[in-house]
């Protein structure tokens, strides 16, 4: 008895101490991950020439001295160890929504929620999150077909183009038509995973067929830009962007009903199925895309991405909160690709086009061998460098370690350019989190966000608020996906966290942040404040980021930057830390003294 309460002492401590064991691994995760170590090793080392040898290039200290005067003195070996001293200090983030419809389950969603969360006792990937919560059978959520039914029919005398649709089929109810000029922009309304998309219909009369393009709707104040002509179904006639489609679909217009998939989960399942075991080497499902069993689905990892852009919200593109997990948890269990694995595997694989993205090299990658680990990873920036062309991370990263924080804004399209982070083994709470971010827009005031506060307070985790991009066009919607930060023109400052003092106030690291009298209580009366604006009034993306500038102020204690190279090297050789304030004090947990395995089985 009294080795079990020792075990429970050991982990509870260790569990923020930064003094964890590390997640569990299969055998076969272990073997991948010693072989890609051993790798990583040799070519991390390799790299040093060629990064050098970029760093002295006339090129590069010609952009560092418009863009990082805080680098421009410094000489090429100097930059090298910052950038690594920055890898060893970087969060590591996967992003999830709040919430999640058990019955809504799909591909390539997060695994996690509050709710999945608060109701469970490690980290989900996707395909446990469907196994064992998906309130519709597994097999359906694997091979379920979401399709539109409809027909085109064109006047090219008239330049109108006439669609219509089915439900359940095209031997199903009839919509009526709805008729819209050629080569002209519309506006549908929550049409693509609740985000308004503008289509275009343009017509190759040689080929029979109607090319659509479509794009994400961007935001601006007061809803969507130029809206003047308001037909059936919603639809709305809006000024064209100027910028590259999202995707384009082709239909024959030949006035006859036709099936198109929208969301064909076999395909969905199998692309991510197939960058597992091929980018990631990890141990193939006896059905492909279709894991039948928890301890299939466990060899399988969860996804994240190394934030060194200091992007205030973590992983915004994946949901309104975000994980950061402990470095010494994931250190020997991480493997770290230098791109996104899924838009490698629809581009550069299956050779799906998107209009939005970069020019890109997909030469310069090669799947599984160019993998890395969080200790040996130098290679990482030449191989995105030569993935991106002038656009690598390299260039984002060294703007964003710039002082003070945030004085670059980041570019929606760099958003979906990390290092993509893939964690191997049980992700067990609460010795895998290092603390939550919430999205204060979305969250803030909010019965899910006070949930997200009773989570973290049950785990002993610190609770961070963070503005985001702030660029939601409902302020408190709560997403999925956030398309636009992927294919947007727009950049943001991503540079605004509190530290919740509620919550702080239940764990280890209260001591290294003294709050002062009434912090609790007038941290209390903003929560209130905000909550009772969004009941009565329409609330605007501006109030929001007010309110979070008015809390900083009534307690400038409160605001937290994320860690940068070489700060708090003392504390964080024994324990894990939050962050940094503004007035340069660190926030971390307790330090304990390190205990062994064997000390454990006492």
């Amino acid at each position: 008895m009294a080795g079990a309460v020792l075990v429970g002492l050991v982990l509870s401590l260790q569990s923020i101490s930064g003094n964890a064991l590390g997640a569990p691994l299969t055998e076969w995760q272990q073997r991948v991950f010693n072989e890609v170590a051993k790798s990583a090793a040799v070519q991390s080392k390799a790299a040093e020439p060629e990064l050098l040898a970029l760093f002295d290039s006339e090129e590069f200290r010609a952009n560092l001295s418009t863009c990082c005067p805080s680098f421009a003195q410094l000489s090429a070996k100097e930059i090298m160890d910052r950038l690594s001293e920055q890898f060893q200090v970087a969060e590591v983030a996967s992003g999830f929504p709040s919430f999640q419809d058990p019955a809504q389950l799909f591909p390539d969603s997060a695994g996690m929620s509050i709710d999945f969360g608060m109701n469970g006792t490690f980290f989900l990937s996707d395909w446990q999150a469907i196994l064992m919560h998906s309130t519709v059978d597994p097999e359906k959520v694997w091979h379920g077909l979401v399709a539109t039914y409809q027909a085109f029919h064109v006047d090219s005398s008239r330049g109108t183009v006439t669609m219509e649709q089915w439900l359940g089929g095209c031997s199903g109810n009839k919509s009526q038509p709805v008729e819209m000029l050629l080569s002209t922009c519309y506006v549908q309304p929550h049409s693509f995973k609740g985000q308004d998309r503008i289509v275009r219909y343009d017509y190759e009369q040689g080929k029979g067929q109607v090319n659509s393009s479509f794009w994400l709707a961007e935001k601006v104040a007061g809803g969507l830009s130029s809206p003047s002509v308001e037909l059936k179904q919603g639809i709305q006639k809006v000024d064209c962007p100027k910028r590259p489609a999202f995707a384009m679909s082709v239909y024959v217009a030949d006035g006859q009903c036709h099936t198109h998939a929208v969301q064909n989960n076999t395909q969905e399942f199998g692309y991510q199925d197939h960058a597992e075991t091929y980018e990631y080497g990890l141990k193939p499902f006896q059905s492909r895309g279709a894991p039948s069993t928890l301890a299939e689905a466990a060899e399988r990892p969860v996804y994240s991405l190394v934030n060194l852009n200091m992007i205030d919200m973590g992983s915004p593109i994946y949901g309104d909160v975000s994980a950061i997990f402990s470095n010494k948890y994931i250190a020997d269990s991480t493997l770290l690709s230098p791109i996104d694995s899924g838009m490698y595997e629809m581009d550069c694989i299956d050779k799906e086009d998107f209009e939005w993205t970069p020019p890109h090299n997909c030469s310069a990658v090669t799947a599984f061998k160019h993998l890395a680990t969080l200790q040996h990873n130098k290679h990482l920036w030449l191989i995105n460098k030569g993935f991106w062309n002038r656009l690598g991370l390299l260039h984002t990263a060294l703007t964003r370690m710039e002082t003070p924080w945030g004085r670059h804004a980041v570019p929606a399209g760099s958003f979906l350019n990390y290092f993509e982070g893939a964690l191997l083994g049980q992700l067990q709470f609460p010795a895998a989190i290092r603390f939550l971010i919430g999205c204060f827009p979305a969250l803030f005031g909010t019965d899910l966000g006070a949930k997200l506060q009773t989570w973290a307070r049950s785990r002993g985790w610190a609770l961070i608020w963070a503005l985001g991009p702030n660029d939601k066009a409902i302020v408190g919607e709560t997403a999925d996906f956030n398309f636009d930060l992927m294919a947007g023109t727009l950049s943001f400052e991503v540079n605004k966290r509190l530290i919740d003092p509620l919550v702080l106030s239940g764990t280890t690291a209260a001591a290294s942040l003294p709050l002062g009298s009434n912090a609790t209580d007038k941290f209390n009366q903003m929560w209130v404040e905000v909550a009772h604006l969004r009941n009565t009034t329409n609330v605007t993306n501006a109030t929001m980021a007010q309110k979070i500038q008015e809390i900083g102020t009534l307690l400038p204690q409160l605001p937290i930057r994320p860690l940068m190279a070489g700060d708090c090297s003392e504390q964080l050789k024994n324990a894990e830390c939050v962050g940094i304030t503004l007035k340069g004090s660190c926030v971390c947990y307790a330090s304990v003294e390190v205990v062994s395995k064997a000390e454990i089985f006492i």
